[in-house]
């Protein structure tokens, strides 16, 4: 057995300039720029493509820009550039023009697009949102999610479906869409895409694609629930306007989505939006493992600077929770080595994957492949390390065939830490054995590979080994998932069985028990240690609408199982199915309608105070078991509570009573033993009712004329209550802490 290794010469270039300050390169950008150099005057497959006005392909990236990268600079070279979130630009390039990039000493890091993955009734009665569209317990209104944009970023939009109009199928509340991947007249501030703005025009268009990922999601979120037996499927906030951006193209296209397409779909919902004086929630059903999951990627940076008040991100936490993707270790002097066997998902026609390899920032490690057989290694690689630079290795099995390594290094990445990202395709039946070497700090790794849009994730298994680290299910959250304003929702199970339209009984018994937290639901922490998810959000098995265009839930499909009602549209002669479908991809939407109610209660609402009003009035049950104060890395802060968070979302300016001058008082708030309310002179008397964070009324008082009401609180359990004052003609509600 023999084994080759090659170093890239173009690299020396990359270390020369960037003792000139020229930008750092992902791996990705280093391994596009030598198979370029391999093979010149052909286009490298495998990347993240779009089509310009010219039918000419432009790269798609996000960079890292320096004090003083002018915009007009790039744009002489032929660069697009679309959202400036911070220092972080989302920018389309000629591949020509990518040698030339390399050396801007104004950008600070170059990313060519990695690709992301879709993370694939009684929703509303499990997250208590029914109370809240009908006003019950604390709150002095109901509400619907009327004047707040719920933006969609997905793909699979059924333009027609009875859901997207209000709930008499009168209104159509879409009020733009922008197809991504299609050409047509392209929204202000972007160079590519196809904008609707007319009903007319969306109407006719029919559907980005014909899948059903975005109409089912969409449905969850702010769907009407026209179509289904006493409005059954209606989503969390059905009086939501509805902003739908397609990231991704036909199947039969050789383009595909990225990050940077995802940065641009949220900066055009927040500023249409903002055009038309409402807030927004952004949701995000998608997702990928590659990246440092510390909330320092580029996306989390540009996400970070895009959000704030009244401008919230919502994405699933991903699908992994029951998949050995995660390895870590931490070094010592006399604890040097991790080694663990590589695994390649068998759904994938070749043996691929990627494994990326993060470090502590200022420590160092190497890496080294290895090809396992008979209790030995059969062929090995050298140790690579830290050097910035690009290798390509090959391993020789016992069938004479090969095993391909391309293994890109880098001391200092954009968040300060080392990293070392390794692309590995097997011909070769031996087991591949991944050993890390370091004498101090931590590493983290992840394995998975994305293909047309499709997550394909394998084990790091131990092969039986005693000597060998199998992987772990902690920190399998999505990269995108880890960002710090991202409100990150993992699933439980809300039902696991259901009888479709055929009559048959469809039943996930044996794979989860209903109330708990979903098998699949990706798990924290993050790698700086940070609990993920933020919330969790029924996600198994979730009805919703899904796609008329989409083959596969006909009645031939292969996913008319999970159709459980249809409705025939008189107007069109058209059939509108209803299907079950699980996965963080739909507990990600649901909370992102009630984050619409809230913002509908509260349209200043920032991302930290979104979170605080969920954290405090999480449910915890029994399947949830006895959580600590700040949530744990499979729950959050414990299960969705609509009506809990909107109590606490609502602004509190008081509300005069009729003919009083005066407004009610809490005191003291926070209060210990006992507070005391203040009511102004009423005609009669007011009632006085307290609800804790569930929603369920704990006491109550009558009080009459001008005076405070004591109320003795020193036996009740520590935390929030919300106050309500109710007399003839006016309410008006408050929040108490108790601490």
């Amino acid at each position: 057995m023999y084994r080759i290794v090659f170093f890239i010469a173009y690299c020396f270039l990359s270390v020369h300039c960037q003792a000139q300050q020229a930008p750092v390169l992902s791996p990705l950008t280093k391994k596009y720029l030598n198979e370029v150099k391999q093979h010149p005057g052909v286009l490298p497959q495998g990347y993240l493509y779009r089509m310009g006005q010219d039918n000419n392909p432009l790269l798609k990236a996000l960079v890292k820009v320096r004090p003083g990268c002018n915009a007009a600079d790039l744009e002489s070279q032929g660069i697009r550039i679309g959202t400036k979130a911070g220092s972080v630009w989302t920018i389309q390039i000629p591949p020509a023009k990518l040698n030339s990039l390399i050396t801007n000493q104004t950008l600070a890091y170059i990313q060519l697009d990695e690709p992301v993955h879709m993370a694939m009734d009684s929703v509303r009665k499990l997250t208590r949102t029914d109370s809240v569209h009908a006003g019950l317990g604390a709150l002095t209104s109901s509400y619907h999610g009327s004047g707040v944009v719920v933006g969609i970023i997905d793909a699979g939009f059924d333009y027609l479906h009875p859901v997207l109009f209000d709930t008499s199928n009168g209104a159509y509340r879409v009020k733009r869409v922008w197809e991504q991947q299609k050409s047509g007249t392209q929204p202000a501030g972007f160079t590519y895409g196809n904008e609707l703005t007319q009903p007319q025009d969306i109407w006719a268009a029919g559907t980005d694609m014909d899948i059903s990922h975005g109409t089912h999601v969409a449905g969850i979120a702010a769907g009407s629930g026209f179509g289904t037996p006493n409005r059954q499927f209606m989503g969390n906030a059905p009086a939501a306007d509805l902003v739908l951006v397609g990231i991704t193209p036909s199947p039969d296209n050789w383009t595909s989505t990225g990050m940077s397409d995802i940065i641009d779909g949220m900066s055009y919902i927040f500023a249409y939006a903002a055009s038309v004086g409402k807030a927004a929630v952004v949701n995000l059903s998608w997702g990928c493992t590659i990246g440092p999951h510390d909330g320092l990627s580029l996306f989390s940076q540009a996400c970070d600077a895009l959000t704030g008040p009244g401008k919230i991100f919502v994405c699933s936490a991903g699908n992994n929770g029951s998949n050995r993707i995660h390895l870590d270790k931490t070094f010592s002097a006399s604890d040097t080595l991790l080694q663990s066997f590589v695994g390649f998902n068998s759904n994938l026609q070749q043996r691929r994957t990627w494994t990326d390899v993060w470090g502590d920032s200022s420590k160092q490690f190497c890496v080294q492949l290895s090809l396992f057989s008979g209790g030995a290694k059969i062929d090995s690689t050298q140790f690579f390390c830290l050097d910035d630079q690009l290798h390509q290795a090959y391993l020789v099995g016992s069938n004479g065939d090969t095993m391909f390594a391309t293994i890109s290094t880098s001391a200092v990445e954009f968040n300060g830490k080392p990293r070392i990202f390794m692309e590995l395709y097997s011909r070769v039946t031996e087991p591949v054995l991944m050993t890390i070497k370091s004498s101090g700090g931590k590493v983290h790794c992840w394995n998975g590979f994305v293909l047309n849009t499709t997550g394909y994730y394998a084990d790091f298994t131990n092969g039986g080994y005693p000597w060998a680290t199998p992987g772990n299910t902690s920190s399998t959250i999505g990269d995108m998932a880890s960002t710090r304003s991202a409100l990150a929702v993992g699933a439980y199970n809300a039902r696991i069985s259901y009888t479709n339209v055929s009559g048959g009984n469809q039943s996930l018994l044996g794979y989860a028990v209903r109330g708990f937290a979903a098998p699949f639901s990706s798990k924290g922490p993050t790698a700086d240690g940070r609990i993920k998810p933020d919330i969790s959000a029924p996600g198994l098995v979730i009805g919703s609408s899904v796609s008329s265009y989409d083959s596969s839930f006909m009645p031939s499909g292969a996913s008319y199982a999970s159709v459980v009602h249809t409705y025939f549209e008189l107007q069109n002669s058209r059939t509108y199915p209803f299907a079950m479908l699980m996965g963080t991809s739909m507990s990600s939407p649901a909370a992102a309608g009630i984050v619409a109610l809230m913002l509908e209660a509260n349209p200043g609402l920032s991302p930290e105070e979104v979170k605080l009003a969920l954290g405090q009035s999480a449910i915890r049950d029994n399947f949830t078991g006895n959580l600590p104060a700040q949530g744990n890395n499979t729950w959050g802060a414990g299960k969705i509570n609509a009506m809990g968070a909107i109590a606490g979302a609502i602004a509190l300016p008081v509300t005069e009573f009729e003919g009083a001058g005066r407004m009610i008082s809490i005191y003291p708030n926070p209060a210990n033993a006992e507070f005391r309310i203040e009511i102004p002179e009423v005609k009669g008397s007011a009632n006085i009712s307290i609800y804790n964070i569930a929603g369920m009324k704990i006491h109550e008082v009558a009080a009459t004329g001008i005076g405070p009401v004591t109320v003795n609180v020193g036996s009740w359990p520590r935390g929030l209550y919300y106050v309500r004052v109710t007399a003839p003609g006016r309410s008006t509600a408050g929040s108490l802490l108790l601490h």
